[in-house]
């Protein structure tokens, strides 16, 4: 059985997702109904289920964050994004590392003036 890692980071670890791909269940005709669900700027001319493999974890770490989950089996369960496909293996595509950015109000610089 055919199967790729994706391992992505956001800003120099600030943020981590990981998949693995079964290539004999999401193959690139899958990617490509992804692909052309959204109109998106991607790389035609690569191959579409690495281009679509972009598009999942930007998908999972803005879902995560927003659901502020960490647990893999949490986004799992809750991820059901418009337009993608579930990742808890059924289509070929598992989650399986998530820790998302965390916004922290400490890292948060103010800047009051008078008007």
């Amino acid at each position: 059985m055919a199967k790729k890692r994706y391992d992505f980071n956001y800003d120099f670890h600030k943020a981590e997702v990981s998949f693995e791909v079964d290539l004999e269940k999401f193959t690139p005709e899958m990617a490509n109904e992804t692909l052309t669900f959204f109109t998106w700027d991607y790389d035609e001319e690569a191959d579409p289920i690495d281009e679509v493999m972009k598009k999942y974890a930007m998908a999972v770490l803005r879902h995560a964050m927003e659901i502020n989950f960490h647990s893999v089996e949490n986004v799992k369960d809750s991820f059901s994004e418009e337009g993608f496909g579930p990742i808890d293996g059924s289509i070929g595509i598992t989650l399986i590392k998530s820790e998302p950015f965390e916004l922290d109000e400490d890292d948060l610089e103010m800047e009051v003036k008078d008007v």
